[in-house]
């Protein structure tokens, strides 16, 4: 179609040739005014042709917009008639730790409501830290699993006093014990599961002037807290804690497990792995795997944790093949947590409890959707009843997109043409402007869809009116429209007696929206009625098509006879010329007689 369009397009009927000619300079005639005349006579038929060939795509534009807005309200139908939309219920809940919402199955009444478990996921954790164990005789300058250890400086406030304690690398943790024993006192100053314990009865702070010591030891994000009448201040990992960006043959130097490169297996999925991988690649590696689980380094505990992506009770089986990584990363020994479920007891009475199950947080139950957020283990009380305003703001909604859409199709078949411009002065809008005046199709439509609302449906109840849905107080124009009116307080009287014969009316099977809509869908569907004319096979487009053809080949004959009408002329300037020429020779003759006698 865009081809034949071009096509079209192209003819220019107040015929301009594209050739450069001159005409006239032996004849003094405007050779090119006469032929351009000529030729704007010839191109008349043409002219009218083009005209047809506009108005056609205008025609076949203005079909296409209609099919917009009926398709537009086909698909609001499509929802508007469920029982979703037309029997909505609401819940009234009191409570954060629960969320319930209810479909148009939901029963409604009252109801109350126990969590006493909320699902969670399955977990693996290393059965020791992944760094070595450190004892009292290892050299501060031997703590290379996390931080680089410099010689350092401390400066301690202990109430009003400030000491200052010098720590070498060359010191081990028990040296480290002892400084620290002088302004502490002995027996306040500990070295417990690979961690630095301090306590004191005063407040005291402590501060690394210079060097790692804080680092290495773990202490400077350690808070001071106070624990059985005491200030105790307790390193946050063990010293002996790794860094993930060492690689895992750093890690198994440190721990004395000799590994291989190889594959880890976890719930059956395979990960590669080489000892130079770093712990950070390894966790990246499992996370971006297909094995169903999350792994994470605890740097506080200095151990991983492998847990499952879904809640409930997952599997997590770990295989390393022979490489030793169990072993490395104390998965070997690993704690297996199970996945628990969501246990939810529901009462209508209070006294008889249905057990709900679920391994997810969120559990559907005879139309209620229960999403659980924390336990709830006294009752608490909720209540299903019909959303009468969601319905009536649904049903008004309908009202005024059936207005809108038949005040649309009404105007387009009245609507005169712009007048009192010419074509160069129209908008695209102002030409599509009674393009479908009296329209067959159209006028059909219109009917067809204003007929509807006399429509008897079968049911409790058969009319439009019954829920409140008039045209009579509008006035005789607009129902002459078929436009509606909505009387509310009728439809909610209806809505509260009996909400499912409102929805019957319009969803059931050969309900009032279900009658409308397959109407609407023979006139959009994709070889129906509307694209039967105005689509790519229709009776316009084969209409286009012909009359560019026909286009083509007059501009090919005005083409011919422009040449032909310059060659004529042509002739007739050289003929002209000729003679011309003779007469001046005689002239000249005639003159040099005169002057010889």
């Amino acid at each position: 179609m865009d081809a034949i369009s071009k096509i079209a397009s192209s003819i220019n009927f107040r015929y301009r040739s594209s050739n450069i000619q001159f005409g006239g300079l032996a004849s003094g005639l405007n050779t090119a005014d006469i032929v351009d005349a000529l030729m704007q006579i010839e191109a008349r038929p043409a002219e009218r042709l083009y005209q047809k060939y506009e108005s056609l795509g205008l025609k076949q534009k203005a079909y296409q917009q209609l099919e917009e807005k009926l398709e537009s309200f086909e698909a609001f139908l499509s929802s508007f008639k469920l029982q979703a939309t037309l029997l909505a219920k609401k819940v009234s809940i009191e409570s954060e730790k629960i969320s319930i919402n209810a479909s148009a199955a939901a029963v409604a009444g009252s109801y109350q409501i126990k969590v006493l478990s909320v699902a969670s996921r399955s977990s693996m954790v290393s059965g020791r830290t992944i760094g070595p164990d450190v004892d009292l005789s290892t050299r501060f300058g031997d703590l290379t699993y996390r931080y680089n250890p410099t010689d350092s400086v401390l400066k301690i406030q202990l109430g009003a006093t400030v000491h200052t304690v010098n720590i070498s690398t060359g010191d081990t943790i028990s040296d480290i014990i002892d400084k620290l024993d002088d302004i502490f006192g002995s027996g306040n100053v500990r070295f417990e599961d690979g961690r630095l314990v301090l306590e004191s009865a005063q407040a005291f702070a402590i501060r690394t002037e210079s060097g790692t010591f804080g680092f290495v030891f773990n202490l400077n994000d350690a808070p001071v807290v106070q624990e059985n009448g005491k200030y105790v201040l307790r390193s946050t990992a063990p010293v002996g804690a790794v860094s993930i960006y060492k690689t895992l043959s750093q890690i198994s130097t440190y721990r004395g497990v000799s590994i291989e490169s190889g594959t880890l297996k976890i719930n059956g999925t395979e990960i590669s792995f080489n000892v130079n991988m770093t712990l950070k690649q390894l966790i990246d590696a499992i996370n971006t795997s297909e094995a169903g689980v999350r792994a994470e380094y605890d740097a506080n505990s200095d151990r991983l944790i492998i847990t499952s992506n879904k809640t409930g009770p997952n599997t997590i089986l770990l295989e390393d093949n022979g490489t030793n990584l169990l072993q490395l990363l104390g998965l070997d020994i690993g704690q297996f947590n199970i996945g628990g479920t969501t246990h939810v007891q529901l009462s209508s009475d209070g006294v008889n409890w249905i057990d709900l199950y679920s391994s997810t947080s969120e559990l559907t139950y005879m139309g209620l959707s229960i999403k659980v957020k924390e336990l709830i283990q006294t009752p608490v009380s909720f209540s299903v009843e019909n959303d009468t305003d969601s319905v009536v703001s649904k049903i008004k909604e309908f009202v005024d997109r059936w207005n809108q859409l038949m005040e649309y199709i009404y105007n387009k078949y009245n609507e005169k043409p712009v007048t009192g411009k010419n074509e160069e002065e129209l908008s695209e809008e102002e030409k599509l402007q009674g393009v479908l005046q009296r329209d067959p199709l159209l006028n059909e439509i219109f009917f067809k869809l204003r007929g509807f609302i006399t429509t008897r449906i079968e049911g409790d109840i058969s009319y439009l009116w019954q829920i409140g849905i008039r045209t009579s107080s509008f006035g005789y124009q607009n129902m002459k429209m078929g436009k509606l009116e909505l009387d509310e307080d009728r439809l909610r009287t209806v809505l509260t007696e009996s909400p499912e014969k409102v929805w019957a009316f319009f969803g059931d099977t050969n309900g009032f929206a279900q009658q409308v809509q397959s109407y609407l869908r023979e006139l959009t569907k994709f070889g129906g009625r509307i694209d039967s004319i105005a689509g790519i096979s229709g009776t316009i487009t084969k209409q286009m098509r012909n009359l560019a053809k026909q286009l083509e080949n007059m501009l090919e004959r005005l083409q011919k006879r422009e040449a032909y009408l310059w060659s004529k002329f042509s002739a007739m300037e050289e003929v002209v010329s000729r003679m011309q020429a003779q007469g001046a020779w005689l002239a000249q003759f005639s003159s040099l007689r005169s002057n010889s006698r």
